[in-house]
């Protein structure tokens, strides 16, 4: 019986970091998704333009693959990253605060970044426990309600915004047509259940930063 337990507890741990690791892995493509499956109904209410978006792609590629190459995507060093119109926001979580430095090298080298916004935690134990999985895959439960609920809201316009969840806190990227529309998402993320911090990297649709007319 013992042994019987053994294998079942493996099995079941090692199915759970593979559920980590593919969420940690999607996390950086939602826009994408989202884009190729709305982009016929909210076209109309996006501020960022379809030739923004492949740049932002292009942009999102390049930095994450060098990350792979640089061993800051996997299980003890896992960065997301969220690009909107050149801004590339880092979340997620390293061991070493010299990885987190070289992942904001990395961004740099990517041609039309225009600002990189670092949000990265540092855990220096190293570890990976069964908790840190759930948590994680809570966070990506936060996300997906958020998103939910930003889609529902007439008010705002949807696929202007990017969300990260780390650790129960939540992360916003993009463009906000007014500072009203920006306050009503920052609330909406508040009250989803389980979020216990709201940090926003939203801007105005005329702020300077964009670099349009």
């Amino acid at each position: 019986m013992l042994k019987k337990f053994n294998i079942s507890k493996v099995f079941i741990r090692n199915y759970l970091f593979l559920l980590f690791f593919l969420i940690f892995s999607l996390t950086s493509c939602v826009e994408t998704i989202v884009i190729s499956s709305g982009v016929g109904a909210g076209l109309a209410y996006r501020e960022k333009t379809i030739e923004d978006t492949r740049g932002d792609i292009k942009i999102a590629t390049k930095i994450g693959y060098k990350f792979i190459s640089n061993g800051l995507k996997n299980f003890g060093n896992s960065i997301d990253i969220t690009v909107n119109e050149g801004r590339v926001m880092l979340t997620g979580i390293v061991r070493d605060p010299q990885k987190a430095k070289l992942a904001q090298e990395l961004c740099w080298q990517a041609k039309g970044v225009t600002e990189v916004i670092d949000e990265i935690k540092i855990n220096e134990t190293g570890k990976i426990t069964l908790q840190n999985i759930a948590s994680a895959i809570f966070d990506y439960m936060i996300t997906a309600e958020i998103e939910s609920k930003f889609a529902l809201a007439k008010d705002l316009r949807t696929l202007n915004y990017q969300i990260t969840t780390v650790d129960n806190e939540v992360y916003l990227l993009g463009v906000a047509i007014n500072e009203k529309e920006m306050n009503r998402a920052i609330a909406i993320a508040s009250k989803v259940r389980g979020v216990s911090k709201v940090v926003n990297h939203v801007i105005l649709a005329n702020d300077s930063r964009r670099g349009k007319e």
